[in-house]
């Protein structure tokens, strides 16, 4: 395939399918195949569901290029061709995001089975690990914030803030499809795509599972569920019932959803139940680190969706507050990590896809 070079000329687009950008999808698609093994081995075979992410992962793939394609065409049509579009340094004329979406299938058609196994990992962690940190976390938490949970101290009692709040929260489901897309369009040698994409993985298997399993916790719905006596957010829930009273639209409907998936044990959309770290909070961390390269409208956009993330984890009745801090400090953690590797293999091996040097966006 080719594509159009910044003098108008014609050259083979290379896919750079190998190297790196071969080895983490394969390394995903391990990663999905050991959570099934796991699954199987230890009698709770149905927590592994493969289809579960596959069509409305694909269906969205499909509806973002046919938005980005028809911009794209517009762009041409008035002659905006060169010039800068989003994190991109300029608009690619429609040939060369074809080459593009190219060199990103590999991740792609990866991407969802990848969170097949995520999922698959967090209900089989729920159906074999004791959930025993709950009230460690909950009271670590309050000790930090002067006697009183984090949630007090928001005092939120306005339900179109509240519905904000779910809204936002809800739409971090869309960024986790959407962003890893538009990273991969990016040129497939740019360092920073490889350092994105590797550092969310990582966020996912290493926060999302292996922390998760070790600090084995619910979160406050947890509490409230189970009838705790000594439950400090009953009056929080309380709230949030209120708020959303027929259960239209709200985190305390799919609050419900979890807690009847995992006493049915059904495996499926988003189950299994973690708090510490949260994950939610993690990639929202994420999207800030990395988007601090474009700009200030970028860096304000980013922060403020970490800021609408962290306090709706809180004020929402998912998590604790040490689950934000912890996602926050082990996003960074990662991705300063990943960068750390990039820098030594530009010494080491230049020619790495992982290596820190300029590559066109």
């Amino acid at each position: 395939m080719a594509q159009v070079t910044a003098d108008g000329r014609k050259s083979r687009f290379d896919p750079h399918w190998r190297g790196l950008n071969m080895a983490v999808p394969v390394a995903m698609l391990v990663y999905a195949a050991t959570a099934a093994v796991l699954c199987r081995a230890t009698g709770h075979a149905a927590d592994f569901r493969l289809d579960v992410y596959l069509g409305p992962f694909y269906v969205s793939y499909l509806l973002y290029g046919v938005i980005i394609g028809g911009a794209l065409l517009v762009r041409r049509l008035l002659r905006r061709d060169g010039k800068h579009l989003l994190w991109f340094s300029r608009t690619w004329p429609v040939e060369e995001f074809a080459a593009r979406l190219l060199s990103a299938l590999p991740f792609l058609l990866m991407w969802p089975i990848f969170m097949s196994g995520f999922t698959s990992m967090k209900n089989l962690l729920n159906d074999t690990v004791p959930f025993t940190w709950d009230r460690a976390l909950m009271t670590l938490g309050t000790l930090l914030h002067f006697g009183r949970p984090l949630w007090q101290w928001l005092a939120i009692d306005s339900p179109p803030v509240t519905l904000g709040l779910e809204f936002v929260y809800a739409f971090w489901g869309v960024l986790l499809v959407a962003v890893p897309f538009a990273v991969c369009l990016r040129h497939p040698a740019c360092p920073k795509r490889a350092r994105f994409l590797v550092s969310h993985v990582l966020v996912l298997v290493l926060l999302g599972n292996v922390a998760a399993g070790l600090f084995m916790s619910a979160g406050p719905f947890w509490l409230q569920f189970n009838g705790d006596h000594h439950n400090p957010y009953a009056a929080l829930f309380d709230y949030l019932s209120r708020t959303d009273p027929d259960g239209s639209f709200s985190a305390v409907t799919y609050q419900h959803y979890l807690w009847l998936a995992h006493l049915h044990r059904t495996a499926w959309f988003g189950t299994g139940i973690s708090a510490f770290p949260s994950v939610h909070v993690a990639l929202a961390m994420l999207y800030v680190l990395f988007g601090w390269q474009f700009g200030r409208l970028a860096r304000i956009a980013s922060i403020l969706f970490l800021i609408a993330i962290m306090i709706g984890s809180v004020h929402l009745g998912w998590h604790y507050a040490l689950d934000g801090y912890a996602g926050m400090a082990g996003a960074a953690a990662i991705y300063f990590g990943v960068g750390w590797a990039q820098r030594r293999l530009s010494r080491a091996a230049p020619d790495s896809p992982l290596a820190a040097r300029p590559i066109p966006a």
